[in-house]
């Protein structure tokens, strides 16, 4: 009896031992406290704390904690391990420490719970690992891609398209988009400005189309379009909000009319008008090689600039390609003048067979108008103008001037289908009516007398 008592208090001493040895080492425990954002967002970055706590009797030093890099996270400090202050037994109230890491989320990480793995160790000891919970969701993100017009006429109806795009891992829905001008130089017709888009999947795009309209006296240039889109995911109904800008240019091309106006003295005058809605810079107006008509001179001239609505007169030494020269064509008008056969232009068939003479094409003349328009680009218009030439006084006759026999042969047809011939006629018949009379009257008298 006595000795089963001694073995039973010897066992007791040993037990005590071991829990007293037990109670006095440290023991670690680490807990991650909270992350945020929370959840994480799929290609962005997220702040992760954690506590190490010893929990045990003994006091621990030269703690190290680490994280481990493993899909879909990818650690941005500086230090990839720390080193821990002392931690002292979990009687003293300081045998904790927080402490924190940043790490960033891979963009294309589906929404859910991911494994973050760490590992710490006390000095002289093994590594241990420990695994933790980080909630991700998907990156909700869309994009205003603006891609159909880059350049407005004003005063015409174009046709201006916006592309959104689902860029992000998750899908959008209640989508509103609007956009606007801050001036009022550009307004969309036919509809509001706003749009509704009620579903866009990963990945989808969705075009939004408007007619738009420049304002006619808006200054060309760049305008600065206000874009604006409103979206929930399905997870959460609170709208997120993208604002950017997006830049239109007001302006471009123009058009231009040309007019004869008159030719005299060897010159044609042409008239030029801006009858487009933009300005023009740097007009300039030649007259190329073309078979009926010859330029004696310089075929081009410099015009300058010339506004929407404003026109000018330049003026060119042209002549009938057939006629020889400039001095021969105005010798053989000169001619035609003097023998008094009168001038009446465009519609005087003398005219126009003049005009048309050594011309396949008649009277058209071509012409070329070179600019530059409001975008910096240069373009070239071409023009059929239909032109009448005059005649020129003061020009010798010439041995290659247009036969005019049949003009003579007109000329006296007229004559004797004119007025002027049946008066010469009765004048005559007046004449010989008196003559007549008065020899009827001498007979008389004549006979009187003999019978006396």
């Amino acid at each position: 009896m006595k000795k089963i008592f001694i073995e039973l208090f010897v066992l007791a001493i040993l037990m005590a031992g071991a829990y007293a040895d037990e109670n006095d080492s440290p023991v670690l425990k680490i807990t991650m406290l909270n992350q945020e954002p929370d959840p994480a967002r799929a290609g962005e970055t997220a702040e992760l704390r954690f506590r190490v706590e010893n929990i045990g009797g003994g006091t621990v030093e030269n703690v190290e904690l680490e994280i481990l890099e493993n899909y879909p996270f990818t650690l941005i400090d500086e230090k990839v391990a720390q080193k821990l202050v002392t931690l002292y037994a979990y009687q003293t109230g300081k045998n904790f420490i927080n402490t924190k890491f940043k790490v960033k989320i891979d963009k294309d990480a589906v929404k859910g719970q991911h494994e973050l793995k760490a590992r710490y160790r006390q000095a002289g000891k093994e590594w241990v690992t420990a695994g933790f919970k980080v909630d991700i969701t998907s990156k909700e993100f869309a994009q205003i891609i603006y891609v159909d017009k880059s350049k407005v006429e004003p005063g015409k109806e174009t046709e201006m398209k916006f592309t959104i795009t689902n860029i992000g891992n998750a899908p959008l829905q209640n989508m509103v988009f609007s956009w606007s001008e801050p001036n009022g130089a550009l307004l969309p017709v036919f509809s509001d400005d706003t749009k509704y888009v009620k579903y866009l999947d990963i990945g989808d795009s969705a075009e939004l189309v408007y007619i738009v309209v420049a304002d006619v006296n808006a200054e060309p240039g760049l305008y600065k379009l206000d874009l604006m889109l409103s979206y929930e995911s399905l997870a959460n109904s609170t709208a997120s909000v993208i604002k950017t800008k997006a830049g239109v240019f007001i302006g471009g091309e123009t058009d231009f009319e040309v007019a004869f106006s008159e030719s005299s003295q060897g010159q044609t005058s042409l008239s030029v008008a801006n009858t487009g809605n933009n300005p023009a810079l740097s007009v300039s107006v030649k007259i190329p090689e073309q078979s009926g008509f010859r330029v004696t001179g310089s075929s081009s001239a410099i015009i300058g600039n010339l506004d929407k609505g404003d026109y000018t007169v330049v003026s060119f030494p042209i002549v009938p390609g057939g006629m020889g020269g400039a001095g021969n064509f105005s010798g053989s008008r000169q001619r035609q003048a003097g023998q008094g056969i009168p001038n009446t232009g465009a519609n005087n068939p003398t005219n126009s067979r003049m005009a048309g003479s050594g011309s396949a094409g008649g009277n058209v003349l071509k012409v070329i108008i070179d600019y530059t328009d409001t975008t910096g680009e240069r373009r070239s218009i071409e023009k059929n103008v239909a032109i009448q030439f005059r005649a020129s006084s003061g020009d010798p006759s010439s041995a290659n001037a247009p036969d005019m026999s049949h003009m003579a042969s007109r000329q006296r047809a007229s004559f004797w289908q004119s007025k002027t011939f049946y008066g010469i006629i009765l004048l005559f018949a007046a004449a010989g009516l008196v003559f007549y009379r008065k020899k009827s009257l001498r007979e008389k008298l004549i006979k009187t007398f003999w019978k006396r």
